[in-house]
């Protein structure tokens, strides 16, 4: 007698196991490892690498890689001009929560720098009086103790 496979554990098999391995995503429907999109940045004055990839990728130190999709056109890093348009590569799914005006002012004013105040007096404090060297400094000889009271008799 030669066993056979039961027909539902065939029917399971090729159902559950097998076509999942041929499935393709649908066209409408975008796959998981969708080709990135590319932003354009127009840097304003005080933008730098690090500002922008805290906004675009959520992580300041993100920075190289927009150095690296912009070789072209940084040649220092740490200097980049206002007007100057910046290529971004995102994910397809990429979605700011916020204008990147309102989260820089955001930023902007959660910085130690933003905080910043100057108190700068109305009037200067009187420089100190000079003195000859026995007048005003205390001297380096001990007091000498002061006499017994007197008893009356």
């Amino acid at each position: 007698m030669q066993w056979r496979w039961p027909i539902t554990l065939t029917a399971f098999l090729i159902l559950v196991v097998v076509t999942p391995l041929n499935a393709q995503a649908p066209a409408g429907i975008p796959s998981e490892a969708a080709t990135p999109i590319e932003a354009l940045h127009q840097v304003q004055s005080n933008d730098n690498l690090h500002l922008l990839a805290a906004y675009y990728y959520g992580d300041a130190r993100q920075w190289v890689q927009i150095l690296n999709t912009n070789r072209d056109g940084i040649r220092n890093p740490s200097v980049i001009h206002p007007g100057q348009i910046l290529r971004i590569s995102l994910s397809p799914n990429w979605n700011p929560g916020e204008p990147y005006k309102e989260w820089r002012r955001r930023v902007h004013d959660l910085t130690p720098a933003g905080k910043l105040t100057l108190q700068v007096p109305a009037e200067r404090p009187a420089a100190p009086k000079e003195t000859s060297p026995g007048e005003g400094a205390p001297s380096a000889a001990p007091e000498e103790p002061a006499a017994p009271p007197k008893e009356e008799g």
